[in-house]
């Protein structure tokens, strides 16, 4: 009979200064969990400055160096950063492995990854990292730089054909929505929730560091929804391009559900929507249209408080729902379609075989709500989405089928409206039981011109890219919708 794989015995360190809430080291202990350890101790330190030497006080380190040996500890993992000399001084009084928090995630990305995108991210962060990491210490500077160079070129055409495809689907006709939130919200529960995709659903960080992307129908409008990566907070700067694969879901998505566990305490709620909302900032996802969603209803407490928190927090009005046992699934899709704008059109095209082509691709991309076949003409009324309808009307105007629009005048008014709709900065203060504030900022970004989106859609032409310069040339600039 096999034995159980032994765990490796983990201890969590980490020295506390001027700081008055949070515990990061309850954090820590779950992403030690999903890395394999098990953690046997959690030991903190608060000063008001960190030693030069041995990062701890020397009486503290000595104090690990005794609970390593009473332990039988394997590993020391320090949710400080530590520089070479600190890290070198403290092998020499522990003579175990440390390894901080930048490594601790370096390794669950390394487990957890499941496309050649994300593993050339995470050997590129482990590259990149200041003095090297573990999976590439044995490198020297010089070779470090080559593959780097190497690494990003590859990136780059890795990112091209992902962005290429998600060209297609932004023309497809179909609205995206995102999924996003600090980490155990219940994303993946509430896709299932929304779809039949039986995302895996495991209450763990870090599930996996790929998107699912499935369709539902809302009032039948055919809607993509997307389940991304959990936010954690202070995710290392040189480890956010190992979300990028999931993360551009969320910018190119045109409706982001921002996902808060209720269940949580109020201080935590109000930690994680810092966290989520300087997340969708770094990744310049802070000016898409948002819904705040609060999960968990069916076992949180004091669930109204929670609701005006964030409320305030966000300056939007919250959904509550419990995705695992639909409540306020319904209400949630209703304030989807409320908030994704359907665009009607009242065409008449020539009923030509050019015309015809135009009737197809309109079929296979809108909701058609009335059609009449007439002998010169063919009578079209559908549904759209904002992006589809203002790319649908500049193409109908620049083209030389003569296309009557007739309800135009009402559909200006709406693309205009969109144009014309004031934007403005403005900053929201989060203040915690302990007094102390955090400042969140409602920046305003002006969104790309969508109708110039180009796209190549033979394979062939994309197999023969080969650089980014190739890329450009290739593009056609003659596409039909």
């Amino acid at each position: 009979m096999l034995s159980k794989i032994q765990k490796r015995r983990a201890i969590l360190a980490e020295v506390i200064v001027d700081r008055r809430i949070g515990d990061h080291l309850a954090e820590l202990s779950e992403l030690a969990f999903v890395a394999g350890y098990e953690v046997v101790d959690r030991i903190t330190q608060k000063t008001d400055r960190l030693h030069p030497d041995y990062l701890f006080g020397k009486g503290k380190a000595k104090q690990i160096k005794g609970r390593i040996k009473e332990l039988n500890a394997d590993v020391v993992i320090i949710e400080n950063k530590f520089d070479a000399i600190q890290l070198d001084n403290l092998r020499k009084m522990w003579h175990v492995e440390i390894i901080d928090r930048f490594e601790l995630i370096l390794e669950i990305f390394v487990k957890k990854a499941g496309t050649q995108e994300a593993l050339t991210q995470i050997r590129l962060a482990a590259l990149k990292k200041e003095g090297g990491s573990r999976l590439e210490s044995h490198r020297s500077v010089t070779s470090r730089n080559v593959i780097i160079r190497k690494l990003e070129k590859k990136l780059d055409l890795i990112k091209m054909s992902k962005d290429l495809r998600r060209k297609r689907r932004l023309k497809s006709g179909f609205d995206l929505v995102a999924i996003a939130g600090y980490t155990n919200s219940g994303k993946s529960t509430l896709m299932n929730a929304f779809t039949e995709a039986e995302v895996e659903i495991s209450g763990r960080m870090f599930t996996t560091l790929d998107t699912t992307t499935r369709s539902f129908d809302a009032d039948g409008r055919k809607i993509l929804i997307t389940d991304t990566v959990g936010f954690i907070s202070r995710l290392p700067h040189v480890l956010m391009d190992a979300f990028y694969a999931t993360l551009k879901e969320v910018t190119d998505a045109d409706l982001v559900l921002l996902l808060i566990d209720c269940n949580d305490s109020v201080e935590n709620i109000k930690m994680k929507v810092l966290a989520s909302m300087n997340t969708l900032g770094a990744i310049e996802a802070e000016a898409i249209p948002l819904i705040p969603v609060l999960n968990k209803m069916d076992i949180a407490q004091n669930r109204e408080e929670k609701l005006e928190i964030v409320k305030a927090a966000l300056k939007r009005q919250p959904i509550m729902i419990s995705a695992k046992d639909d409540t306020n699934i319904d209400a949630l899709r209703l304030e989807i379609l409320n908030i994704l704008e359907t665009y009607r059109f009242h065409l008449k095209i020539p009923n030509t075989n050019e015309g015809m082509s135009l009737v197809s691709r309109i079929h296979d991309k809108t909701r058609i709500t009335e059609e009449i076949f007439h002998e010169k003409v063919i009578e079209m009324k559908f549904e759209t989405n904002e992006r589809l309808g203002r790319y649908l009307y500049n193409t109908i105007k620049k083209s030389n089928l003569k296309v009557e629009i007739t309800n135009e005048e009402i559909l200006l008014k709406q693309l205009k409206k969109k144009d014309t709709e004031p934007k403005e900065d403005g900053y929201t203060i989060i203040k915690t039981e302990s007094g102390e504030e955090f400042v969140i900022f409602d920046l305003v970004e002006e969104k790309a011109d969508e109708e110039n989106i180009e796209l190549l859609d033979e394979p062939e032409k994309l197999s023969k890219i080969t650089s980014l310069e190739e890329q450009k040339k290739g593009t056609s600039k003659n596409e039909q919708f």
